[in-house]
């Protein structure tokens, strides 16, 4: 499997992941496990690769102007180093933490290549901009962003335009081709090419805020004060600038000498970077938003150095050089005030927080940890969370051990109906399904809880709840039945709440379905209240169809000898006429296929409807 995009996710570029399988091959062979650990050091390395690559940059934007003191990188580098923005995303193992590091190195190759018309390095510029589309979809406006950049270089100096035009040609063509599987993937998959952006733009009337609004909001992030940042706990200390004073100072001054230097394009090249890598995030919804608009670090970082630079010299002109080495070593002091603050504010305050418990699913991991470690025999069931959530499955794909059987015990709960001679372990999500903790118990009388998993507030997040080997299950259905629906399932029983109900009101059903042998088709339950004319003529008055389980446990994943309790919510009309009705249930597939194959269904009975209160 060697995609040139991920279709899972809605769309994400194949980059990182090709980064994280090389890492997990590394770590493996070196005796590792393969987890979270090996991905936050992919991330790692491609901060410090950001971090380098702003270096780069900010040497060859020196020698486009000689009053950038040899001081410059190395503050702009620190700058991107020492920020919480970039570091908290350097470690998280995730896709934007590439886009400062193709920027910058983009940039970098350009200046280089037009300063000394080498050929690797425009070639270098043509790979680096065919990898940003592979990265991340933040990251195509990179090309455009540096098409401008080289524009300013041309006319600005068309004396050197005369020798470097093949090299651009170069750079172009060296792109075009390398990202000609990603096009000829999206002229296949038209809908993956726009589907993730059409579903974060700020367009809409579900939209809170639209694309002024975000406007403001993005430039307000750099403001150092609470509340203007991102409130994802994922992305950012809730709320907190993506500057801190001793950065958003230095930022700002950086900012004004941009501008006044505009027609140099050392300067224009940072501006547009700025403008163009925060642009994502204005036309998306939820700005600030931190991990969309990451590749702005990287200019920001540049302006950072660019107003400690700035300050260092024009103390230095005005007051000698003894004074600029005394205002050099005060933007040292600075920068390590700012990382001082860094380290305080990603290391203990956001490194704290309990949210951090649910928005990185520690829970589902630890779940998927312990349930790997179960041995593969072990009859394993999972509430209320599919198997193939990608934290869950991650866990337990990296150990090769099968998944267990997951459902929605809000909606149903399967278990084996004969006494089973091996323990079976059921996990549930306590924190998001209340009712199976309610239910086991008449299920299972004998059940024990037998691991307890708590969040960071000590509160009980989930709960495994052990079926002693060689036990029988104890429920029995309000109505029993014996009437075989087809396919291997037949209904044994069902429960109606409440009895007679009025009109306007719900009707609780609940169904047991018995499992002769695995079903082959994939079937949709219907349950409809029918009213009976005296010629024998039917019609449905209110019903809900559903695949079992609200779509948790289709038929095809039903396994012989399974008793299933299937419930559903049948809303009755408010201006229904009082009377009796039948309650009848059955299946069906979207092929017309039923079961039963004749009549109406399986017929439970009759209701009493009264009177809307």
């Amino acid at each position: 499997y060697k995609p040139v995009f991920l279709t899972g996710n809605f769309g994400v570029p194949p980059l990182n992941a090709y980064a994280n399988a090389a890492m997990f091959g590394l770590v493996r062979l070196l005796g590792g496990d393969v987890g979270p650990t090996p991905m936050r050091i992919t991330a790692a390395m491609f901060g410090l690769a950001g971090v380098a690559a702003v270096y780069a940059l900010a040497r060859e934007q020196r020698r486009l102007d000689e009053n950038l003191s040899s001081a410059f990188p190395w503050l702009a580098a620190g700058a991107l180093a020492l920020m919480r923005w970039h570091v908290h995303f350097s470690r998280m193992g995730i896709e934007p933490i590439l886009v400062p590091a193709l920027w910058a190195a983009a940039g970098w190759l350009l200046l280089r290549a037009w300063r000394t018309n080498s050929l690797i390095s425009f070639l270098g510029l043509g790979i680096t901009l065919a990898a940003s589309m592979y990265a991340y979809q933040a990251a195509w406006f990179i090309p455009i962003l540096y098409a401008f950049v080289a524009l300013h270089l041309a006319l600005s100096d068309r004396t050197r335009l005369q020798t470097r035009w093949c090299g651009l040609i170069l750079a172009a063509l060296t792109a075009v081709i390398l990202v000609i599987p990603l096009a000829w993937f999206f002229i296949h998959n038209p809908t993956l090419l726009f589907l993730r952006p059409v579903q974060v733009a700020a367009v809409g009337d579900q939209v809170a805020q639209g694309p002024l609004a975000n406007l403001w909001a993005t430039i307000k992030m750099f403001i150092p004060v609470q509340g203007v940042g991102d409130w994802d706990p994922r992305r950012n200390l809730p709320g907190a600038p993506a500057l801190n004073l001793w950065q958003a100072i230095p930022f700002f001054i950086g900012l004004l000498i941009a501008f006044r230097r505009l027609r140099n394009p050392a300067y224009s090249l940072t501006l547009i970077g700025l403008a163009g890598l925060l642009f994502p995030g204005i036309i998306s919804e939820y700005a600030p938003h931190f991990h969309r608009i990451l590749g702005a670090a990287a200019p920001t970082a540049i302006l950072i150095g660019l107003g400690l630079d700035g300050s260092v010299s024009w103390l230095g002109r005005r007051l000698g050089s003894r004074v600029r080495q005394i205002a050099l070593a005060a933007a040292i002091l600075l920068m390590i005030l700012a990382g001082a603050v860094t380290v305080r504010d990603y290391f203990h305050r956001w490194a704290n927080l309990p949210d951090l418990y649910y928005a990185f699913d520690v829970g589902l991991w630890d779940i998927g940890q312990w349930i790997a470690a179960q041995p593969a025999d072990r009859a394993i069931y999972l509430t209320p969370r599919s198997a193939e959530h990608p934290t869950l499955a991650f866990a337990w794909e990296t150990q090769s051990h099968p998944a267990p059987v997951s459902f929605d015990g809000r909606f149903i709960f399967p278990f084996n109906r004969h006494s089973n001679q091996q323990p079976e372990t059921y996990v549930v999500i306590e924190h998001e399904d209340f009712r199976t903790r309610l239910l086991l118990p008449g299920v299972f009388p004998d059940a024990a809880i037998s691991q307890v998993w708590r969040d960071d507030w000590g509160e009980v997040y989930a709960q495994g709840y052990t079926r002693p080997a060689d036990t029988s299950p104890q429920i029995q259905p309000q109505h029993a039945l014996d009437a075989p629906v087809g396919d291997g399932i037949r209904l044994v029983g069902y429960e109606v709440i409440p009895p007679e109900p009025r009109a306007g009101e719900l009707i609780y059903l609940r169904l047991y379905w018995l499992v002769d042998q695995s079903p082959r088709g994939d079937w949709t339950v219907f349950t409809h209240v029918e009213s009976v004319a005296p010629s024998g003529q039917r019609q449905v008055v209110a019903g809900f169809d559903s695949v079992p389980g609200n779509g948790s446990l289709p038929t095809p994943r039903w396994q012989a000898d399974w008793l299933i309790i299937d419930e559903y919510q049948i809303p009755l009309p408010a201006d229904l006429s009082p009377g009796d009705y039948d309650l009848t249930t059955g299946l069906y597939r979207p092929d017309g296929a039923r079961l039963p194959e004749t009549g109406p269904g399986v017929i439970l009975g009759d209701i009493h409807v009264q009177p809307a209160p």
